[in-house]
């Protein structure tokens, strides 16, 4: 009898321990992807690993785990046209960065707010340009064509697509902005039309082979990118959907430039 008592005693403060320890948060995982081109500064490398230094947007994303208790981010890298599609099936919980487009609505849900799109939890703000040769008269004054009898390029699944069909233009659908270079200088095509984020970047780096390449003023489009997430998700976790996009809209205000800085300073 002494023995168990003893043995009870020896017991007490390891009880004592678990019944003063915070109950332990659930983790969920978030499951995001993102395209496996490099667009500059936000995300890095044309490969499908998530790279040690993957790309300022990438950093931003990961670091909601720490505004988030019990949220775990993991990142997968495909084709854009396939995040699309993996987001719409729920293969997916989110993926970046993805422009408000309305027939987006049908596969995925963005930030809302007062029955809009929510620009103030966007994750970034970027633009596209066009780009073409130094002789081209693509007679674009920021809001329509002169001529509309253009073929200009466009990477595949992207909205500027979309755009430049409304435009009265007719699209070629490429796999790449890389690409969508190539194909300029090869002269398949009157001028290409890229997010000047990447397509600078590609041109920096390349200098010498896409020497002759200009880009045209002023931007066909300014638009903010988002964190989308399934329907599936958004279902299943209304409250932490709305707490994942209010910690992106405090982070990229607070932490975007930051994390930008360092790829902005490589050397080129």
């Amino acid at each position: 009898m002494k023995a168990r008592v003893q043995s009870y005693l020896a017991l007490l403060p390891l009880c004592l321990f678990l019944a003063a320890s915070p109950p332990a948060v659930a983790e969920t995982v978030l499951h995001v992807a993102y395209e496996d081109k490099t667009q500059f500064p936000y995300y890095m490398g044309d490969t499908e690993k998530v790279l040690e230094n993957p790309g300022a947007a990438v950093e931003l994303v990961k670091l909601i785990e720490q505004r988030i208790p019990g949220l775990r981010i993991k990142f997968s890298r495909y084709p854009w046209k396939r995040c699309l599609a993996m987001l719409e099936t729920g293969q997916v919980d989110g993926i970046f960065n993805a422009s408000y487009n309305p027939e987006r609505t049908r596969i995925g849900e963005y930030p809302w707010k007062s029955g809009q799109v929510d620009p103030s939890r966007r994750l970034t703000t970027i633009s596209y340009h066009l780009y073409a040769l130094p002789d081209a008269d693509l007679g674009w004054n920021g809001e329509a064509f002169e001529d509309p009898d253009l073929e200009i390029g466009a990477p595949l699944g992207y909205s500027i697509v979309k755009d430049l069909e409304n435009l009265g233009v007719s699209v070629m659908r490429v796999r790449s902005s890389r690409q969508s270079l190539q194909l300029l200088i090869a002269g398949r095509v009157h001028a290409v039309a890229l997010q000047s984020v990447t397509a600078d970047f590609l041109l920096s780096r390349n200098a010498e082979p896409l020497q002759d390449i200009v880009r045209i003023d002023p931007p066909l489009k300014t638009k903010p990118y988002y964190l989308m997430l399934s329907q599936e998700f958004k279902a299943a976790n209304p409250e932490l959907s709305e707490q994942i996009w209010n910690a992106i809209g405090e982070l990229r205000e607070e932490k975007l430039e930051a994390l930008a800085q360092p790829y902005l300073s490589e050397p080129g």
